[in-house]
């Protein structure tokens, strides 16, 4: 899966998780040699991504020809198609039936078994495929739910990329355990966040690494306290930053986990 923040790819996600299938999340800005070099670690046999990273899944076109991996791009139907991939519009996708698959396409699966593939960030050499297991995917969500005390009418901003666990199993995944809402954005943006975060009524924020002092360095808006949000939580907030981001933008609560493992610091 290579696809930038949009619902398409919660959607994908979630129905290969249906249907057995082990899904392996690309960073949607690699291209070339490290892109090749994922798919090919993990056998893939398909490639789902999104029109907005066409072009750099088309960089290694003949690599995906050679190897026989059918590739599938989503698009919306006012896009061009390409001529060197199939291309499902999100209209076709709309009209697929919405009958739960069979349990037999999961029998057998255990919680000890790979359920996905995420990816290292590649500083250190090219990008290592991590297993990702049933349990994990299954306590991690159920563990935050409750750590965080979400509820049905929280709203869950975050614009981290969804191709990383801290995102997708501890964002968007805590949403559909606690069965509040997700607000997704598409990238962050140090000027545009707060008011994304303000027009949605957002509840909860997730950061991380420099995020929270980058929202500090921007210029003084009165979106930085006429919001909604009661929890900020997330991994990567510097000691100097902390209570800085906590007081200039009213956060009654600030959750800091280390290495994604449910291990938080509250104050």
């Amino acid at each position: 899966m290579d696809f930038t923040n949009k619902p398409q790819f919660l959607l994908v996600w979630l129905g290969l998780l249906c249907i057995g299938a082990i899904p392996a999340l690309l960073n949607f800005n690699l291209s070339s040699t490290a892109l090749w070099h994922c798919i090919a670690i993990v056998d893939a046999q398909y490639i789902l991504f999104d029109i907005d990273v066409a072009e750099k899944v088309e960089t290694v076109k003949e690599q995906l020809e050679t190897s026989g991996i059918r590739t599938v791009c989503i698009t919306s139907e006012q896009d061009d198609e390409f001529d060197w991939t199939e291309c499902v519009s999100i209209d076709d996708l709309s009209k697929q039936t919405d009958v739960r698959p069979p349990d037999s396409l999961r029998r057998g699966s255990k919680l000890k078994d790979v359920a996905m593939l995420l990816y290292t960030s590649g500083t250190t050499g090219l990008p290592k495929a991590a297993i990702l297991s049933h349990l994990k995917l299954l306590g991690g969500p159920a563990i935050f739910k409750r750590l965080l005390a979400l509820k049905p009418s929280d709203r869950l901003y975050t614009c981290m990329p969804l191709y990383h666990s801290t995102a997708l199993i501890l964002g968007a995944a805590v949403v559909i355990e606690s069965r509040s809402t997700l607000v997704l954005g598409h990238k962050f943006s140090r000027t545009n966040t707060w008011s994304e975060i303000c027009k949605s009524e957002s509840t909860c924020l997730q950061y991380v690494g420099e995020m929270c002092r980058y929202l500090l360095s921007a210029p003084p808006s009165p979106n930085d306290t006429n919001h909604r949000v009661r929890l900020a939580y997330g991994n990567g907030l510097r000691p100097d930053v902390w209570q800085k981001f906590r007081d200039r933008f009213g956060i009654k609560a600030i959750a800091e986990f280390y290495a994604a493992t449910g291990n938080a610091v509250f104050e």
